[in-house]
């Protein structure tokens, strides 16, 4: 796991507390609700450092693990 997944996992870790997930789930049908989705890219872009478009807040794009390191990656490189 590279060290942006490390932080990206211990980002969804922190919001959704006791839920199960692997890096292959559906974020959305774990029933995570708007309160925690909110969480989640507050968490993500003060770990990161980085401030998340509002254009890019949307459910395509934190839908998966692997959709949440792709954003963070890509607002990494645009920084």
């Amino acid at each position: 796991m590279t060290h942006n997944e490390e932080i990206v996992m211990k980002c969804l870790k922190n919001v959704l507390h006791n839920v199960a997930f692997t890096k292959e789930d559906n974020l959305h049908e774990l029933g995570i609700d708007s309160m925690t989705f909110i969480r989640l890219v507050v968490e993500i872009e003060d770990e990161f450092d980085i401030e998340i478009d509002d254009e890019e807040i949307i459910l395509d794009n934190f839908k998966s693990f692997s959709t949440i390191v792709e954003l963070v990656e890509r607002n990494l490189n645009d920084k």
